[in-house]
């Protein structure tokens, strides 16, 4: 994987953890400090709810990494292109400038995919807060049966609701850039039948 490493990983998930703390992102958060009487089992609880976090910042790396990867393939699809260009074939041309227009639209997907990805790293962390107050309540910390986990509740359910609404966008997102891809697909066989050149399109020389 070319994206973040653990050590790099352990250290984003303890700055979104800061964050938490200085309630950044969020308008509800409980300071560790008030858990320093937590049980085991609450201490559990809270890791099971980081370790959310932990998932969410792998998939906005590899969100990451596929736009990185797909800006190196315009990279080629242009080369392409350009040498169709030199060689005059209207056929070859046509190839790669659709090519050019899948992976534009796949461009656009990665994008809308790391912002979906980067608001699955905010959802986790309400998680995370939710499960501070769940352990307040459940342990009767500082009074915590009449502890009010509402706020926390609705703050979680509404930060999964955008990250679940950015996912259906990407979807969608997606759909359109398969469609392109079948474009390219349909004029590069029947170019292959025409002419039986299996290269053409892919020239970069």
């Amino acid at each position: 994987m070319t994206g973040t490493s653990n050590a790099g990983r352990a250290v984003a998930l303890a700055m979104v953890l800061l964050g938490s703390a200085c309630g950044e992102g969020l308008s509800h958060t409980v300071d560790m400090d008030k858990l320093k009487e937590m049980s085991r089992q609450g201490q559990l609880w809270i890791f099971d709810a980081e370790n959310e976090i932990v998932v969410a910042l792998d998939k906005l790396d590899e969100a990451k990494d596929q736009l990185d990867q797909l800006k190196q393939r315009m990279k080629t699809a242009e080369k392409s292109l350009s040498a169709a260009e030199k060689r005059n074939s209207r056929g070859a041309v046509e190839m790669a400038e659709q090519n050019i227009k899948y992976l534009e639209a796949m461009e656009v997907w990665a994008k809308a995919r790391i912002e979906a990805h980067r608001k699955g790293v905010i959802a986790a962390q309400a998680g995370v807060e939710l499960a501070k107050a769940q352990v307040i309540n459940r342990e009767d910390l500082l009074g915590g049966k009449g502890f009010d986990m509402g706020n926390y509740q609705a703050q979680y359910e509404e930060q999964k609701k955008a990250y679940e609404g950015e996912l259906k966008r990407t979807n969608k997102l997606r759909k359109k850039a398969r469609t392109e891809e079948q474009k390219w697909w349909t004029l590069r066989r029947r170019f292959i039948a025409q002419t039986g050149d299996y290269d053409s399109g892919l020239w970069i020389d």
